[in-house]
């Protein structure tokens, strides 16, 4: 069986670790592995390698995503056929989808579609529904704690506020 897995959207921590265990976990089931460069542009324009243990070696611990990442108009417009078509062209059975919300919402489409996919939460925004906490958003907000802490005792020491800004956003919590 050959599967193919990418990464979606923005990057977030823990991304490369989610494609170690996917590339290891199907190697240990005598899969092959297809990795598609640049999320879903790049599975469009079959941009595929070959991954093995070697591609997948002392990556756990680096930040963004080796197979890069991307958003794709074109994917939303018109490209799940085209998508299925490419994977289907790369003898891919199954598709492993890491990504954030969009990433999830086109796993969806691709279902819809016949091709069986999984899809992986990794978003530091920790937006995607029916899930308690994404791949990534952890270590993103004890990051912005840590920095926050930093920045309090500099402003503490020269007695000025600061303002600081942080990037993501959070999932709307229901109204009890």
């Amino acid at each position: 069986m050959r599967l193919g897995v990418l990464t979606s959207g923005g990057d977030a921590p823990g991304m490369n670790a989610a494609i170690r265990a996917v590339v290891r976990a199907g190697i240990y089931h005598s899969c092959q592995i297809t990795g598609f460069r640049r999320g879903l542009a790049g599975l469009l324009n079959r941009e595929a390698q070959e991954m093995d243990l070697g591609s997948v070696a002392d990556i756990i611990n680096r930040g963004g995503t080796i197979l890069h990442t991307s958003r794709s108009q074109e994917f939303k417009d018109n490209g799940v056929g085209r998508a299925a078509g490419c994977l289907a062209d790369e003898g891919v059975e199954g598709l492993v989808i890491i990504g954030g919300e969009g990433s999830v919402k086109a796993a969806a489409c691709l279902a819809q579609a016949g091709v069986p996919v999984v899809a992986i939460p990794a978003t530091i925004d920790n937006d995607v529904a029916e899930t308690d906490a994404c791949i990534g958003f952890d270590t993103a907000a004890n990051t912005i704690v840590s920095s926050v802490d930093r920045v309090r005792d500099t402003a503490s020491a020269l007695e000025r506020g600061f303002v600081i800004e942080v990037m993501g956003r959070m999932k709307q919590l229901p109204d009890n």
